[in-house]
């Protein structure tokens, strides 16, 4: 696959078509798009050597912001010479002002794909990812820029033929400490991804290279577990766990050594004087921790393997704004309902496979494999109906809390009855991001059963039960 850095976006950008010609480059397909570029597969019009060539958007153009973040970005990569950093090739503008560049053309995956696919990693994979991404940082800081952007999906391993080259992605928020250019933000504007933000960032306070440092943690979390440090479709509360929760530790997420808890803990420390100061000392730090767990650690289990599960996954949300102000009702609620929930489903049987803040994912393996795993569904829907009815009831409920509870049957990764990847952890890819009330379903999950389910306007591809048959139905 060939790909290179570009967050992603819903929208419909305009693009340019196959044959335009980028500066010196002639456009072929493309191949990404963002909130401020689309990123083209193009190739040099005299040497033949491929690039990858991201362009502004061009109802951007008049956009003051949009053009020195753009211009921002190209003079960040360009100080940084390092072989774990993107490398741009050339730059310039288009006929009416459009700016653009052209960097290196990656064939391989990047480190969210790549988790999602194999799970999470074992302590020695993660230390050899985030050696070549600490070396990378370390010579970012040295440029006097902080990325502002960690994250899975800007760590790309590329595939050159022979050892895998790790490179940092994606300079579109960094921050050019020695540049007194104007500004691109007001204060109160996020730049960089809430799920990796560190407090100062909220807060809109300086950062500096210990603002990356925290976001380290959050992706030595990531994939060390799994999971994220903290998950939750809403900003308010997802900023608000960055700012005042403490994550739970990596050993209560995933079978990993507790010699590893203090380093992503302390690199997640909310105060920037608590955490390492540099990426040499967290990697420092998270070399020997690995060794020392290595030393006293049993055999490794073998590798995962794939089978197919059905999931149900709980979901507490607040209502827009409740969160601003909270008071001991609602808190009491939201804290109520997930240990409730885990209890009620431990007791049928299911397995953890995901816990956050505010969600949960359990599961049981289904044996059979589709359609014939009827049964085992069914039983999963029925398990999700008396538990919606459980939680409806529940003393004290708040009616500020809101519950989606979604089901879908997939593949799953698994060691032993571990489950450490694959479709059914993607959950974003099929449990709503929306209020939805009663028990969801995927299509997956209900082909075949006799079921009374109805289509949603707000999320298409989910169907709400409302009821099972008194039986299943014949084959």
């Amino acid at each position: 696959m060939d790909t290179c850095a570009a967050p992603a976006s819903s929208g419909r950008p305009q693009t340019l078509p196959a044959g335009s010609r980028v500066g010196d480059y002639v456009v072929e397909q493309s191949i990404a798009h963002g909130s401020f570029g689309v990123v083209y597969r193009a190739v040099h019009a005299e040497s033949g050597e491929r690039a990858a060539v991201k362009v502004l958007h061009p109802e951007l153009v008049f956009t003051r912001e949009a053009v020195v973040r753009f211009e921002r970005e190209i003079q960040a990569i360009r100080r940084i010479d390092h072989p774990n950093v993107i490398r741009i090739l050339d730059c310039g503008e288009l006929p009416g002002g459009r700016p653009f560049f052209a960097m290196e053309l990656l064939r391989g995956v990047d480190l969210q794909s790549y988790i999602i696919s194999r799970g999470r990693l074992s302590p020695e994979e993660a230390l050899e990812i985030l050696e070549p991404v600490c070396e990378a940082l370390s010579a970012v800081h040295r440029s006097a820029i902080v990325h502002r952007d960690l994250k899975a999906s800007n760590v790309f391993i590329a595939d050159e033929g022979g050892p895998a080259r790790v490179i940092l992605l994606d300079f579109g928020v960094a921050k050019v400490l020695d540049d007194a250019g104007p500004g691109i933000t007001a204060p109160t504007h996020l730049l960089g991804t809430p799920a990796c933000m560190a407090p100062e960032q909220i807060r809109g306070q300086a950062a500096d290279p210990r603002t990356d440092v925290y976001a380290l943690g959050a992706l030595a979390y990531y994939m060390l577990t799994g999971k994220l440090p903290f998950l939750d479709s809403m900003l308010a509360t997802l900023l608000h766990m960055h700012l005042w929760v403490l994550p739970p530790s990596p050993s209560r997420e995933a079978p990993v050594s507790p010699e590893l808890d203090g380093v992503v803990l302390r690199a997640m420390a909310k105060d920037p004087a608590a955490r390492h100061q540099t990426a040499a000392e967290f990697i420092a730090e998270l070399r020997a921790a690995v060794a020392a767990a290595r030393r006293s650690a049993a055999p490794r289990p073998g590798c995962p393997e794939e089978r197919r599960v059905g999931a149900i996954h709980v979901e507490v949300r607040a209502a827009r704004g409740a969160l601003d102000e909270p008071d001991d009702a609602l808190l009491a609620d939201m804290d109520a309902v997930l240990p409730r929930a885990s209890r009620f489903l431990a007791a049928r049987g299911f397995g953890a496979a995901m816990k956050t803040g505010n969600t949960l994912l359990f599961f049981k393996e289904l044996a059979a494999p589709a359609p014939s795993d009827r049964a085992a569904r069914r039983e999963i829907v029925e398990a999700a109906l008396l538990l919606e009815r459980e939680l409806s009831e529940r003393g004290g409920r708040d009616a500020r809390v809101h519950v989606n509870l979604c089901l879908h049957a997939g593949r799953a990764l698994m060691r032993a009855s571990e489950v450490v990847g694959g479709e059914v952890m993607d959950v974003e890819a099929w449990a709503p991001e929306v209020e939805l009330p009663g028990v969801l379903a995927t299509a997956a999950m209900l082909d075949g059963l006799d079921v009374d389910a109805e289509p949603l306007e707000r999320a298409p591809e989910l169907l709400r039960v409302a009821r099972l048959s008194a039986a299943p139905r014949s084959r």
